[in-house]
């Protein structure tokens, strides 16, 4: 390794311990969500130390200043730096006149951006924040640290061996869990003013895979989007836009008129909504991967529009077909996929191909009359989520010709 490569590393070193000692102060500087972590100041407190030193020089948030290396200076200094790092996303998304995609939907929602005012204002008041709150405040935390990354590697000329990487192992797996309480706010969608949003995992460029469980104080319904969509890829599904329809999400609608219940799920985001002004409280724990699309050696992650084809299959001619997942001889195990689509379509999945003895009355689907494959077809609405889906090729399908436009999340296991 050469001399600009070990700084760099050193570099990305300091940056990741940076970002620990951050998250330190957010869990310790009293806006944790964990009272454990108080065990120290209130030790404080039992051994008779009056109020008054409580958030003076010698307590730092939760615990004793000298238990910072460098006592309440170090402490202040890597509290500023986790405010300034949320107060630059703040600063970004009330920058007036630019539009996708220069800035995410995340930029553009209102929503977010009070969320983080309200994070900052907790920090200076030293108040504990809930874990959704913890959670968004890490999220850009880790954002501001990887854009200063960046930077550096671009200055110093040199290509890191982990630029570009699509999201480390870690993070392929259900690994990461949040349980939560939640108050909802009115969301910011155009033409969805009357109505409320409870956000549960921001809007990503990455994908969201996992499961939610929740009980909230209403009927409620899931929601998750796909996008941002580009130019002509809206065709008729749902749409989600948060700015007037310049930035356009595919929508992933789902109405099971439950007050409690579980969701398997795929998007760019996770909430709870309800289709009147009052606000609902809901308590939920998820437990997901965020993960960069890609092909890993444990599966595919996409988001995607596809446009329909003629179906290739002999008798199927006068059918409409979006390929999703291309036909292997390894099948497509495990995953999820969740869709809204520009009219009713099925779910297809194929196993094959078949030898001759193994066909003995199965649907049958074949573009040659040689290769033969078993043909799963499961009947679905204009938006859902399918899960679990297995087979060697996985698409979008209907019975009639005119074609169909479907924006899709998509996490397959190999």
């Amino acid at each position: 390794m050469n001399k600009k490569m070990v700084r760099i590393s050193y570099s990305m070193t300091k940056t990741i311990l940076s970002i620990v000692f951050m998250t330190t102060i957010l869990l310790t500087a009293g806006i944790a969500a964990s009272t454990d972590l108080f065990e120290d100041a209130d030790a404080m407190k039992s051994k008779g130390t009056p109020i008054g030193k409580i958030g003076s020089k010698d307590v730092c948030g939760a615990k004793l200043c000298s238990e910072y290396e460098g006592g309440r200076e170090e402490y202040e200094a890597l509290k500023e730096k986790a405010t300034k790092a949320i107060g630059e996303k703040i600063a970004d998304l009330k920058k007036p006149g630019i539009t996708p995609p220069d800035r995410k939907f995340s930029s553009e929602s209102d929503t977010q951006k009070q969320q983080l005012e309200k994070i900052i204002e907790k920090i200076e008041r030293g108040e504990r924040l809930t874990k959704s709150e913890l959670l968004m405040a890490q999220k850009v935390i880790e954002e501001s640290a990887a854009e200063m990354t960046k930077e550096k590697i671009h200055r110093e000329g040199v290509a890191s061996d982990t630029e570009g990487a699509p999201g480390s192992t870690a993070r392929n797996a259900f690994g990461q869990v949040v349980s939560d309480t939640i108050t909802s706010v009115q969301d910011p969608g155009v033409g969805h003013e009357g109505h409320q949003l409870a956000v549960i995992l921001p809007p990503s460029d990455n994908v969201y895979i996992g499961k939610l469980a929740f009980s909230a104080s209403e009927n409620v319904q899931y929601v998750t989007i796909h996008g941002p969509l580009g130019p002509g890829d809206d065709m008729g599904q749902a749409i989600w836009s948060p700015d007037g329809g310049k930035t356009k999400f595919a929508l992933t609608f789902i109405d099971n008129g439950l007050k409690s219940g579980g969701w398997y799920f795929a998007g760019n985001a996770l909430a709870l909504h309800t289709m009147h002004d009052t606000p609902f409280t809901a308590s939920y724990s998820v437990v997901y991967s965020e993960i960069a699309p890609g092909v890993y050696p444990k599966g595919t992650v996409s988001t995607g529009t596809v446009h329909s084809m003629q179906d290739p299959g002999l008798g199927h001619e006068e059918h409409s077909i979006a390929l999703i997942l291309p036909p292997r001889d390894i099948p497509y195990q495990g995953g999820v996929i969740a869709y809204s689509a520009s009219e009713d379509i099925q779910l297809v999945a194929l196993i094959g191909p078949l030898e001759e003895d193994e066909i003995h009355g199965q649907t049958i689907w074949t573009p040659d009359g040689e290769t033969k494959y078993a043909l799963i077809l499961i009947e679905g609405s204009n938006m859902g989520v399918w899960n679990t889906f297995s087979g060697n090729a996985l698409a979008l399908h209907t019975m009639n010709p005119d074609g169909f436009t479907a924006s899709y999340t998509l996490g397959g296991l190999h």
